[in-house]
């Protein structure tokens, strides 16, 4: 899945239109990045992230960054749960 079709789905997760907004689409990129990166970092392979698990576990973290105060950073016990599955396969 492309990253511009990933930014639908996290837009959709979040309650938005998924037509093109660049106040929400820049913000919500750069969190993507932020998820997709820490994914990698825990061992999740490429190809694990095409999995339809995974894609729902980046949209979990877009909408848990995006909730996120500046300063704080903190994802769910659910993504936690969930991209160390993904890790483990």
């Amino acid at each position: 899945m492309t990253d511009e079709e990933l930014l639908i789905e996290c837009k959709v997760g979040l309650g938005y239109s998924s037509a093109a907004n660049e106040a929400i689409d820049r913000p919500l990129k750069q969190k993507l990045v932020a998820v997709k990166s820490y994914l990698r970092g825990a061992g999740v392979t490429p190809e694990m992230l095409e999995d339809p698990l995974a894609i729902s576990v980046i949209v979990m973290g877009v909408s848990d960054l995006w909730e996120v105060k500046s300063g704080e950073v903190k994802f769910s016990p659910a993504f936690f749960t969930l991209s160390n599955q993904l890790a483990m396969r």
